[in-house]
């Protein structure tokens, strides 16, 4: 697989991506925003910019290559290394580098680097489906006209008022029909009542319509119930299997300790359930997780490397953006 492509897939998972000794990708979200002229407002979107402070190598590549292809690391090093001479070679030459649906690299006459963004359907150019607003002026007040969408025909939802009119009609029916066989004697059929094991019902009451209307009553209302009841019963096992599916599906198999990489560790348990829970959030929030199995621990990194010097860097820039979170490094 392309180093190429491999940086436009990582770059979905992760912030950023580094080229080592030339710099990194970063993904940046740039809020909505009015136009120069101030004629509209452009939408807020998600976009692709290169930092070339960022020149050191978080091994982010070669660990793809190295799981994905089953090479060694120094392989996947060979490799990388590879691929970053021929973009030095092109850049030096005064032609652009170009990464599929990522953007174009180039060098300008001083030396310093210049990244513009592809335009593909397939670039990082996420406006959340969102178009642009334009805005016009008439008399001093400010007017916004939403751009023109074609929109499917809905049918109209049934407003809240008219659904708890149909509720209170339905409780208003029910407190009748209770009304009328408090009322009427001859619908009273609480007296006395004994019920078999084939729902006959005899009552003391003289009427037998009474009674055939009281047994009618009797029956639909136990059926509404045993199905309420049933529906419920599907529903609290389909999502109780959902939740197992769930946790199932995000369940991570703790790996074993390589002594020769460190580690940036945020959390350490006895059980591996809260170990998984850590490392769900920090997953959320871009970085690619591990967990690593000790004698009775579980430790959750956010990042591992084979350069001990690269590891205490990166220790020092999270520990700086983060001061409030704690993290060590754990390696030989």
């Amino acid at each position: 697989m392309e180093i190429n492509l491999i940086i436009r897939e990582l770059l979905a998972n992760n912030n950023f991506i580094s080229l080592p000794g030339i710099g990194s990708f970063i993904q940046k979200y740039e809020p909505a925003r009015p136009s120069s002229d101030g004629l509209s407002f452009i939408p807020p979107k998600q976009v692709i910019a290169f930092d070339p402070s960022r020149s050191f190598n978080d091994e982010a590549i070669e660990n793809y290559l190295s799981e994905k292809n089953g090479i060694s690391h120094s392989e996947a090093s060979s490799i990388l290394t590879e691929f970053v001479n021929s973009i030095n070679s092109a850049l030096n030459q005064g032609k652009p580098f170009s990464f599929e649906n990522i953007g174009t690299l180039s060098k300008d006459s001083t030396g310093k680097y210049q990244f513009e963004q592809a335009i593909s359907a397939h670039a990082a150019i996420d406006t959340y489906g969102l178009n642009e607003v334009s805005v016009s002026k008439t008399n001093d007040q400010v007017k916004i006209v939403q751009p023109l969408a074609t929109k499917e025909h809905t049918k109209p939802k049934e407003s809240s008022t008219s659904k708890v009119a149909i509720i209170l009609s339905s409780i208003v029916g029910i407190a009748a029909i209770v009304t009328v066989f408090i009322l009427i004697p001859d619908l009273r059929f609480w007296e006395s009542a004994i019920k078999n094991d084939n729902t006959t019902v005899i009552l003391k009451d003289s009427s037998n319509n009474s009674i055939a209307l009281q047994n009618q009553v009797i029956a639909a209302i136990d059926s509404s119930l045993t199905k309420k009841d049933t529906i419920i019963s599907k529903v609290e096992k389909e999502i109780a299997n959902n939740n197992v599916k769930k946790t199932a599906l995000s369940y991570e198999e703790p790996k074993k300790l390589d002594s020769k990489m460190y580690y940036l560790i945020v959390g350490s348990f006895g059980k591996l359930e809260n170990a998984q829970k850590l490392s769900d959030i920090y997953t959320q929030r871009g970085f690619k997780t591990e967990i690593i199995q000790g004698v009775n621990m579980y430790r959750v990194s956010i990042s591992q490397f084979s350069d001990k010097n690269i590891a205490i860097a990166e220790f020092n820039k999270f520990h700086s953006q983060n001061p409030n979170e704690s993290i060590w490094l754990l390696g030989q």
